[in-house]
């Protein structure tokens, strides 16, 4: 009978001390608490994708209070969402918009729990056993009370604050500006006590609102069109660099628009040249960005350049040319520019115009070239009594962007030939016969001497023309042949666009 006794006493000793222990460590949520909605837009979105932490590359968006009743240490608090991912309304005028971020790319931490009683003593230990969490549709653990805390029971008998602060990752943020419009989470914390039994839970929203806006975050220099070799007015001019690199951040689905701010390209001085159209040059863009888009002609009114879906700092690429039925334009030597004027834009309104120049950079051109060989043979008898020409199709070759002069010349005074010579003076002419029909000046001919002579005078500039070239002895020349031994008569001839 005795020994009954003391086991029953027993039991209610222990029961007593866990009841006890219990009711000193719990923790009741109270009251609901809403977040502070984040908003988006085109003045801080930089801001928010990069991140206020760089240390950490988070965003620390929003502190909110949570009110607890206190009978104890906190032993535990958990947090959930109740779904696995944010869910999203586009905005009206975009309304086939679509954006999936999870709920993970938010952690929330026990940030303070302010207070002027005996307890803000002790935060520094409770805060050191709290810890971020992840928010997912599972109950994750923000804080676990330590049993070792020096209490008065006075301090719990009335609410107190806990702020939790929110932090969401640049990558998560990326997800968010993917697309405008609005993101919701609910949340619900939940507390237990000592034994690990809920006594409590309280819900709340975050809430993040995205902008529908466009913008052009860089854009470099326009590519200038180069005109530096002959080979340039075959194919078109050489653009350096070979294209232009445009970022475009948009939440919503987007047009880039150009147009030119003249029609005609103007000289280093300024002076509009009339035969130099800006609609001589087209325009491909989306190399990068994968929305191919040509025009053919830059115009003068705002024409879509390309489109595109929302998209985080999308570059894309546009590429300048001039097709060869204008490179004729450009072959007057210098430095020509015209402005362009390029417009982002969406449903909801224009958001950004940028201005560059487009240039073109003529070189000094001269290239003159020698096609075919020149050969007089005297073979027969009246060769000797009425003299020989030989005709050379298509002879000079004349690349030369500005206007010109050709010149021609012998290296010696005598044909040199086997122990022999023969004296050039008023022996051999030139003259043109055949030239290309776009070739202008005046046609000479000319008696063959050591002294530079005109042979073509006062030509306009122009590229791959063609000169054909007649080489004749006459019969009084032909004469001054005869006592002459077999052989072969050579002499070198010079063409040059100056009398050097």
């Amino acid at each position: 009978m005795n020994y009954k006794v003391v086991i029953l006493l027993v039991c209610c000793f222990v029961l007593h001390q866990v009841q006890a222990h219990a009711q000193l460590l719990t923790l009741s949520v109270k009251s609901n608490s809403s977040v502070n909605t984040i908003a988006v837009n085109n003045t801080n979105w930089n801001t928010m994708q990069n991140g206020y932490n760089t240390t950490n590359n988070t965003i620390a968006f929003a502190q909110a209070t949570l009110s607890g009743l206190l009978s104890g240490v906190l032993p535990k608090i958990g947090l959930k969402s109740t779904l696995n991912s944010f869910t999203y309304t586009p905005p009206s005028d975009y309304s086939t918009l679509t954006n999936t971020v999870p709920a993970n790319v938010v952690t929330a931490e026990i940030y303070a729990i302010p207070g002027s009683d005996g307890l803000s003593d002790q935060s520094d230990k409770i805060l050191a056993n709290s810890r971020p969490v992840a928010i997912t549709n599972t109950d994750q653990t923000m804080f676990s009370g330590v049993a070792n805390l020096t209490l008065k029971l006075n301090l719990f008998s009335s609410d107190r604050p806990i702020t939790i602060k929110y932090t969401i990752s640049a990558d998560g943020m990326k997800q968010f500006l993917k697309a405008a419009g609005t993101y919701t989470l609910n949340l619900v914390y939940n507390s237990y006590n000592a034994l690990g039994f809920s006594n409590g839970s309280a819900e709340t929203t975050l809430t993040i609102t995205v902008a529908p806006f466009t913008m052009i975050n860089s854009l470099s220099d326009l590519p200038r069109l180069k005109f530096t070799e002959a080979g340039h007015y075959v194919n078109g001019p050489k653009a350096v660099p070979a294209e232009q690199l445009i970022t475009v951040t948009s939440t919503v689905p987007y047009n880039l628009k150009i147009k030119a701010g003249s029609s005609r390209f103007k000289d280093a001085d300024g002076f509009t040249q009339n035969n130099m159209l800006v609609s001589h040059v087209s325009v491909q863009a989306g190399i990068q960005g994968g929305n191919v888009v040509t025009l053919n002609a830059i115009p003068t009114t705002e024409t879509t350049l390309l489109s595109g879906s929302n998209a985080l700092q999308q570059v894309e690429s546009v590429k300048y040319g001039i097709g060869t039925s204008f490179t004729s334009a450009y072959q007057k030597a210098g430095t020509y520019n015209s402005s362009l004027v390029f417009t982002a834009s969406n449903k909801s309104g224009i958001a950004s115009n940028l201005f560059k120049d487009l240039y073109i950079d003529v070189d000094p051109i001269a290239r003159l070239s020698v096609n075919g060989s020149v050969n007089l043979s005297f073979l027969t008898a009246d060769h000797y009594r009425n003299g020989i020409h030989s005709d050379v199709t298509d002879h000079l070759l004349i690349d030369k962007n500005s206007p010109f002069d050709i010149y021609v010349k012998a290296n010696g005074t005598y044909l040199e030939g086997n122990g022999a010579t023969i004296d050039l003076n008023n022996l051999l002419k030139i003259e043109p016969i055949t030239t290309d029909a776009t070739l202008s000046g005046s046609l000479r001919q000319i008696k063959l001497t050591t002294n530079y002579q005109p042979l073509i005078i006062g030509s306009d500039a122009g590229i791959g023309k063609k000169v054909s070239l007649r080489y004749s002895i006459d019969a009084i020349g032909s004469k001054r042949l005869i006592n002459k031994p077999q052989g072969t008569y050579s002499t070198t001839i010079t063409y040059s666009f100056t009398a050097q």
